[in-house]
């Protein structure tokens, strides 16, 4: 089970991966099992506590003689927290992409705490151990260019977690790249911690533009995403490579319209605050510059309420900052103090029912930004990467380059395959008919 961002994800893919080529049988994480793996992530108190909860769950359905593994984050940044009865074995991140071995040794004795296994994180080597040839099931490949953080939030313990800033050259990633489009994968994630600090560490050094523009070149490649970037790091060359996918442009290999920031706040005492290196106006600026430049882009947004100081005027301040800006959708995360980084000692936090409250404010502002965004794309051409399954109402799915959920008809050959339609609402009837009936999903006519 791997909690969490992508990279988590792309990371909790190359661990099963390891353990089939070893002779593990995978089971889904909720049936009974001779191991359990929690792959944990770490952004707040609470992402710890979800692993540890897990751990538990597991606990209780594992036979006599089961293990629980909790791996990832959490144990490398805050071990002691994860160091629970129910676990049998704690791996950091580096470990944890050596997992078969570390269940080939014999367990610990029954009654005892955890044996942890987390060493510093200081090789760039380790982000090789998260490359597998293919990601089965899976419509689109996940590709890891980048791992941990030079500088650190006020609110997070990432570096703790994944280390300073390491990234693999250009031309290793392109041949991984082409071994995913080989494998059937017409769209590649590129995922890691600071994506717009890659290639500072190489030498020669590079950007992420330029890693970008390589990729688009990997023959067989359909489109490329980025997974987050910074609203700083969102540079000329990466918006270019995007507006090749929108309507009318030349056919080819394209970037996403689709860039999901972590804006956190439209106050600039918070940002300050929270130790972010940009302050609200310029962003929304930048933001403005995108949406004329690329039709139809769709920009998320992740958003912290309840950050200590945020009091009701800078939280007015954010909520008049989204209506403004032209955001498609936005993540809300109520602020979480996290032991070990500079905001779990500020004071000025809201009561627990003065953040759910914000919590909700933002969240309705979101649902109503993305009603909005989805229903402006009504009658315009996409292309649909269709995914693996069906409804079940028999419809496949997929999702346009701009982040759009699609429903339509047609063959099982299109699975995997980027398909052209154009968008429409809904039929009359399919309002209340299971995944197609997701409020931001759409109809897709096959042109």
């Amino acid at each position: 089970m791997s909690l969490g961002c992508k990279l988590n994800q792309a990371e909790g893919d190359a661990m099963r991966h390891r353990c089939a080529e070893a002779g593990y049988a995978l089971v889904p994480f909720e049936a009974e099992a001779e191991v359990y793996v929690v792959n944990t992530r770490t952004v707040t108190a609470q992402a710890d506590r979800e692993g540890r909860r897990l751990a538990r769950s597991a606990r209780r359905r594992a036979p006599r003689g089961g293990r629980v593994v909790l791996a990832g984050c959490s144990v490398q940044a805050g071990r002691e927290r994860m160091r629970i009865p129910e676990a049998d074995l704690l791996l950091g991140n580096g470990e944890k992409m050596r997992l078969p071995g570390h269940l080939s040794m014999p367990p610990v004795r029954e009654g005892r705490l955890p044996e942890v296994r987390a060493e510093a994180l200081a090789e760039a080597s380790l982000l090789d151990a998260a490359l597998v040839p293919a990601f089965a099931g899976r419509t689109r490949g996940f590709l890891k260019v980048q791992d941990g953080r030079d500088f650190a939030r006020t609110f997070r313990a990432t570096t703790l977690a994944r280390g300073r800033s390491r990234s693999l050259g250009v031309e290793a990633r392109a041949e991984q790249a082409l071994r995913l489009t080989e494998a059937g994968h017409r769209e590649i994630v590129l995922t890691g911690v600071h994506l717009g600090a890659y290639g500072r560490d190489l030498s020669p050094p590079a950007t992420l533009s330029r890693l970008a523009g390589r990729l688009l070149r990997v023959e067989g490649l359909g489109r490329l995403r980025i997974s987050s970037v910074e609203p700083g790091e969102l540079t000329r060359e990466l918006p270019r490579a995007a507006a090749r996918g929108a309507p009318g442009a030349r056919e080819g290999a394209h970037l996403r319209r689709h860039f999901h920031v972590p804006v956190q706040s439209g106050d600039d005492g918070v940002l300050a605050a929270m130790g972010r290196n940009y302050r609200a106006a310029p962003c929304a600026r930048r933001f403005g510059r995108l949406v004329e430049d690329i039709p139809g882009v769709c920009l998320g947004a992740d958003f912290i309420v309840g950050f200590p100081g945020e009091g009701e005027a800078a939280f007015g301040r954010t909520l008049e900052w989204v209506r403004e800006a032209p955001l498609a959708y936005l993540h809300v995360f109520p602020y979480s103090p996290r032991e070990g980084t500079p905001a779990a000692s500020r004071e000025g936090r809201p009561p627990a029912a003065g953040l759910r409250r914000r919590a909700r404010a933002l969240q309705e502002l979101g649902r109503r930004k993305w009603a909005a965004f989805a229903a402006a794309q009504i009658g315009s051409r996409a292309e649909v990467l269709i995914e693996r399954g069906r409804t079940r109402e028999g419809l496949l799915t997929g999702l346009t380059d701009n982040y759009l959920r699609v429903a339509l008809e047609g063959p099982e050959g299109w699975r995997g395959r980027l398909v052209p339609v154009r968008l429409e609402p809904l039929p009359r009837g399919w309002e209340a008919r299971g995944r197609a009936a997701r409020a931001e999903c759409l109809w897709g006519i096959p042109l």
